[in-house]
């Protein structure tokens, strides 16, 4: 990361201060490393027969020479996209030794903070209210994680999407890799469609056992198919 713009936090907490307007030099936010490294994530989750199987080099090549933001997302709740997530970066930052950092944006069902065994807050509602991210290193080498902070503060809304992009095009900046795990599009209502535009591509999770055709139809309704990177199947029967 670059030292100039990245801060290692001396301790674990954070002061929030009042809602500012995004800077209007369109400048790199400030990054906090927390010096808080976590030690328990989710063994039923993370697990190496789920984060072995990905395909690194077509992950590579969905990345390509441009630093890109993911968004792992579904039809339907409940289709595994979190396991998707937490196993695919683990898999990045793993497979290249690259660093890798890990957003929950599920504002609906925040997880993520479970499954690394970290805090809920602050993170990603912080960043979006006053413009100072945070970031906690994993128990995994090269793999960060930004939670999905005090969601009980925040109602993101369209008046957030200048400071979203200020967000994701500084992460970009400082991490290799970085995964978006995202709410699921249906029902269409809870999903913020307004942030898409922000996020390079998606990454669809299908539910073999699950998820239907006409829900995939509905969601290329409300979403262009050529934002979606891919696809991945879960719970395929061997």
């Amino acid at each position: 990361m670059n030292s100039q713009e990245v801060k290692q936090e001396s301790s674990s907490s954070i002061i929030l201060k009042d809602h500012k307007s995004p800077r209007k030099n369109g400048g790199l936010l400030p990054v906090l490393v927390s010096a808080e490294v976590l030690q328990k994530p989710d063994k039923e989750i993370i697990q190496w027969k789920h984060y072995n199987s990905f395909n690194f080099s077509r992950l590579a090549k969905a990345f390509g020479d441009n630093k890109l933001t993911v968004g792992i997302t579904s039809a339907r709740p409940a289709d595994g996209k979190t396991v998707v997530a937490a196993n695919m970066a683990v898999s990045l930052a793993s497979g290249y030794q690259q660093k890798t950092l890990i957003i929950d944006m599920n504002f609906q069902r925040p997880s993520l903070h479970n499954v690394f065994g970290a805090e809920s807050s602050p993170g990603l509602a912080e960043a979006l209210c006053y413009e100072k991210i945070r970031v906690v290193p994993t128990s995994f080498e090269n793999l960060y994680l930004m939670p999905i902070g005090d969601v009980h503060r925040l109602k993101p809304g369209i008046e957030h999407t200048l400071i979203l992009r200020q967000i994701l095009n500084t992460v970009k900046h400082e991490f290799d890799f970085v995964i978006v795990d995202m709410c699921s599009i249906l029902p269409i209502e809870d999903f913020p469609v307004h942030f898409i535009n922000e996020i390079d591509g998606l990454i669809s999770v299908v539910n073999a056992n699950k998820t239907k055709k006409g829900e995939l139809e509905k969601v290329f309704k409300h979403i262009e198919e050529k934002q979606f990177l891919g696809y991945v199947f879960n719970k395929v029967e061997k």
